[in-house]
């Protein structure tokens, strides 16, 4: 039976597709971008942008001087209390402020506040990478309610690949045993869909970032 003329075209194209190879695609591209890079050149703007918009409080001081009252400031503001900080060139930045804080590891597990340094700032999201290559450790970072980061503006970098590298030349094969990206105070949404911060971590997460582009 003869078929119809429009349905043996039909036919005719589909056999012509089964059997025409197509051309392989081109390989794909791994170490491109795949975001789009912000038309923002100063990191420190995209970072915190990025960093308030996930809940984090961020303050730009322009020396050790404004730190140490920028941050004497913001503790009696906020009630701050029971605040460690172990690392040596932090305890002797905040020294000449207002700040009564313990630099030992006793009674910490009274601990309320926790000031580190870092490793690096993502501007692109808005995270801290930190490690346990710190003197800091895992602990000061994670377990006191609030996790206050000193950083300066030279260790702003805009990807996670950027901090990684950053990482990876400074300490080459033997990268630290924790590396942790901190976006904004920990949250959880598990129970009916509803955001609660503090959940695993701190409840806050602050950055102050002291511009050493002059040095």
């Amino acid at each position: 039976m003869a078929l119809n003329p429009s349905k043996e075209a039909i036919l005719k194209r589909i056999r012509q597709g089964l059997t025409r190879r197509n051309t392989l695609p081109p390989e794909p591209n791994f170490t491109a971008d795949i975001y789009t890079k912000s038309e923002e050149e100063d990191l420190s703007v995209v970072f915190a942008h990025q960093f308030l918009h996930h809940k984090g409080e961020f303050y730009f001081v322009e020396n050790e001087t404004e730190l140490c009252a920028e941050i004497s400031k913001v503790a009696s503001i906020k009630g701050f209390k029971n605040i460690f900080v172990w690392e040596k060139a932090l305890i002797d930045m905040l020294s000449p402020s207002a700040l009564s804080f313990e630099t030992s590891e006793k009674n910490f597990t009274e601990a309320g506040v926790g000031i580190t340094t870092c490793n690096a700032l993502i501007a692109r999201t808005g995270s801290v990478l930190i490690s346990s290559s710190e003197l800091s450790g895992r602990r000061l970072s994670i377990y006191p309610h609030v996790h206050v980061v000193i950083a300066k503006t030279s260790q702003l970098v805009y990807d996670i690949k950027d901090g990684l590298e950053k990482m990876k030349a400074q300490y080459g094969s033997n990268l630290p045993s924790m590396i942790c990206l901190e976006t904004g105070p920990s949250r959880t949404a598990d129970i009916e869909k509803t955001l609660v911060l503090g959940a695993h971590g701190p409840k806050e997460l602050l950055v102050f970032l002291i511009d050493d582009s002059s040095n």
